[in-house]
C-alpha cells in the first residue's frame, strides 16, 4: 500500500523548543493557533485575514487550513495535541474537528468547497477512492463538541442564576488532549492541518492548538514504521456537502486495496450522532456494526451518560424543571440541556476513536462496512445525521 504523505509548502508557524540533557533530540512545541478567532462571516475578505495569521479560511470562515513544517526525529516521538477553546459570543454547542489533510489529490479541498463535485451531488468526499476518483478522506486527529457559552458567558449575572449549587464557578475555557503518536509517519516533513467549527455566528470562538513532541532516549529501540490509510469521513466539512443520513437507507461500504501484506493493523473508528428535539438521533440510541472482510469486528452503541459532569462548562445551556421524587415527596428539580445523554458525545467533550485490532492483512482487496440499521433520515425538524470517520494503520512488512 502506498504511504499517504501531506502537502508541502511555506506558511507561518511557530516553533518553541527546549533540550533535556538526557535526550539528544529536543522536545518541540508547535503553536498552531494562539487565541485564533474562528467565526462565521459570509461577507468577510478572507484573503486579507489569511495574510495576518497564516490560516486559509473557507466555508465563510468555518473551515481553516495551514501547512506547517514538522520536527524530525530518529525515533518516533510522543505527540500530543492540545486544544483550548472559549466562546467569543456564540452561546450554542457546536461540533468541531482538528484534522489532517492527505497530500494526494483529490482530497477535501477538491470536493467540499467547489461548485462541482467529483462524486455524488448529495455526498461529495466521503470514502477513499469513491467512484474510482482516487479521493483521500480527511483524518480526524481530535473531534470535539463545544460547550454552551464557556468563557464569554461565564461571568454573566444571568448565567449565575442557572448555576447549580454543586458548581463553585463556571469554567473560563475547555481543554482537550489527544495522543496522536501513531500518526508520526503520516505527518511527514510537513503537514496540512484543518480546523472545522460548525459555528453560524459572527462572534464564534477563540481557539488555541498546540502540538507537543516529546523526544525519546536513543536507548529506546525503534519499532517498525507505520503506514496510514484514510478510509472514510462523513462529516459535513464544506457547504457543498450534505449532512450524512444515508445510514437510514443502507450500510456504508468502503473498498480498500493493499499492495503488500500488512502487520499489526489497527482500525480507528469515531462516531457521533446528531439530530435534536428529543426524538432525533442525537438523543436516540443507535447500534453500530463495523464489519471488516465480512466479520463483525465491533458492535457498540455510541452513547454518553455522563453529560451532567460537564455542567460547569455550559453556562448558557437551557434549563427546565423535571418532576422527581425525594424521600417520598414529589418535587421539581432543575435539569439543563447539556445534562442529557447523547449519541457518543456531551456538550464540552472530546470523542476519542475506538481502536479495533485487525492483526495481519493479506495483499489484495478488503472491504469495510459500517451499518447503523436504526439511523433515521434527515428531516426539517430533527435534522438527523451521523459523523463517522475511520482510518487504518499498520506496520510495513
Amino acid at each position: 500500500m502506498k504511504f499517504y504523505g501531506l502537502f508541502f509548502g511555506a506558511v507561518l508557524f511557530t516553533l518553541v523548543s527546549c533540550q533535556s540533557p538526557s535526550i539528544e533530540e529536543p522536545d518541540v512545541v508547535i503553536v498552531c493557533m494562539d487565541s485564533t478567532h474562528v467565526f462565521f462571516a459570509p461577507s468577510a475578505n478572507w484573503d486579507s485575514i489569511n495574510a495576518t495569521d497564516g490560516w486559509r479560511r473557507m466555508d465563510n470562515g468555518r473551515f481553516l487550513t495551514q501547512t506547517m513544517a514538522m520536527p524530525q526525529y530518529q525515533v518516533r516521538p510522543k505527540i500530543t495535541a492540545h486544544i483550548t477553546l472559549q466562546s467569543a459570543g456564540d452561546p450554542w454547542d457546536k461540533s468541531g474537528s482538528f484534522v489532517l489533510l492527505p497530500n494526494a489529490a483529490p482530497n477535501l479541498l477538491d470536493v467540499g468547497f467547489t461548485n462541482e463535485s467529483i462524486s455524488e451531488t448529495d455526498y461529495p468526499g466521503i470514502a477513499i477512492n469513491e467512484s474510482n476518483t482516487g479521493f483521500h478522506p480527511t483524518i480526524e486527529l481530535l473531534r470535539f463538541i463545544t460547550p454552551f457559552g464557556v468563557g464569554h458567558f461565564s461571568e454573566s449575572t444571568s448565567a449565575d442564576e442557572y448555576k447549580p449549587v454543586y458548581i463553585p464557578k463556571w469554567e473560563d475555557s475547555v481543554q482537550w488532549v489527544a495522543d496522536i503518536s501513531h500518526l508520526w509517519e503520516a505527518l511527514g516533513d510537513s503537514a496540512t492541518f484543518g480546523v472545522y467549527l460548525d459555528t453560524w455566528t459572527g462572534e464564534g470562538y477563540s481557539m488555541d492548538i498546540h502540538l507537543e513532541f516529546k523526544a525519546k532516549p536513543e536507548t529506546v529501540v525503534s519499532g517498525k514504521s507505520l503506514a496510514t490509510i484514510p478510509l472514510v469521513n462523513t462529516t459535513k466539512f464544506g457547504s457543498k456537502q450534505r449532512a450524512y443520513d444515508r445510514f437510514s437507507i443502507s450500510p456504508l461500504e468502503v473498498d480498500v486495496a493493499l499492495e503488500k501484506p500488512a502487520s499489526n493493523a489497527v482500525l480507528y473508528y469515531t462516531a457521533t450522532g446528531h439530530g435534536g428535539h428529543g426524538t432525533g438521533d442525537e438523543f436516540v440510541r443507535c447500534k453500530h456494526h463495523v464489519i471488516w472482510d465480512g466479520d463483525t469486528c465491533l458492535s457498540f452503541t455510541p452513547w454518553r451518560e455522563d453529560c451532567a459532569s460537564f455542567r460547569r462548562f455550559n453556562p448558557t445551556s437551557g434549563v427546565w424543571m423535571k418532576r422527581t421524587k425525594w424521600k417520598g415527596d414529589s418535587l421539581d428539580e432543575r435539569i439543563a440541556s447539556s445534562d442529557y445523554s447523547r449519541s457518543g458525545w456531551c456538550p464540552g467533550s472530546d470523542i476519542p476513536p475506538v481502536c479495533i485490532p485487525l492483526g495481519e492483512l493479506d495483499t489484495g482487496a478488503h472491504k469495510l462496512v459500517i451499518n447503523v440499521p436504526t439511523a433515521q433520515p434527515f428531516t426539517d425538524s430533527e435534522m438527523n445525521f451521523w459523523n463517522v470517520a475511520a482510518y487504518l494503520t499498520y506496520e510495513h512488512p
